[in-house]
């Protein structure tokens, strides 16, 4: 299950071909995987804001209550799995459309592979400087976009070009569910899961 990982940083050309040889049976078996990974910022997220802490103007350091953190965290981490799961709900939806060979945990799991450099770069949250932070988000989200175009041909089993169609409308769905999670979260910070700041 996490044997694919370096593959999938180093050369994800012939890693996206070893899981795209799997069986229906091992690919569902892999479906673990993303629900452990998606741990990964959560976690960094948590110990982040309420132990080590940030600065903005100044010397000060501001902190999250682990109180308010908690929420938080898990809405986090219910954003990402909602994520994959609607993606790789999308990335099925879209099969019969591409002439792609698909159910749905396929989907899933495809996107939770894809979605490698993000989960790893989440982890930098435990040390929450802005500028890093903002920096890696950008080169994983970037990877991890390069992922999903180089992944969708051998896993959903079609050419190159109609690959090519068939990721970028899976692109564009994901930047959707982006801008409803940006404006649930502003509404869910204001009236549902504040956070509570400290000195």
């Amino acid at each position: 299950m996490f044997g694919h990982v370096i593959g999938l940083l180093i050369d994800p050309q012939a890693q996206w071909q070893k899981i795209g040889s799997l069986s229906d049976d091992a690919l569902r078996r892999l479906l673990l995987y993303p629900i452990l990974m998606g741990l990964l910022p959560a976690i960094g997220f948590y110990v982040g804001t309420t132990q080590v802490g940030w600065q903005v103007i100044g010397d000060d350091v501001t902190r999250i209550t682990p109180g308010s953190a908690i929420p938080l965290a898990v809405l986090f981490y219910a954003a990402l799995m909602g994520a994959l799961i609607f993606i790789g709900w999308m990335i099925h939806w879209m099969s019969s459309t591409y002439g792609a060979e698909s159910f749905f945990i396929k989907g899933v799991v495809l996107m939770g592979y894809a979605c490698t450099p993000v989960f790893l770069a989440g982890l930098f949250a435990v040390y929450p400087v802005w500028w890093f932070d903002v920096l890696l988000a950008i080169a994983a989200g970037s990877y991890a976009i390069r992922l999903l175009y180089l992944g969708i041909p051998p896993v959903m089993k079609v050419p190159e070009d109609r690959g090519f169609l068939y990721a970028s409308a899976v692109f564009m769905m994901a930047l959707v569910y982006v801008v409803v999670v940006l404006s649930a979260t502003a509404i869910l910070w204001e009236y549902v899961a504040p956070p509570v700041f400290t000195d």
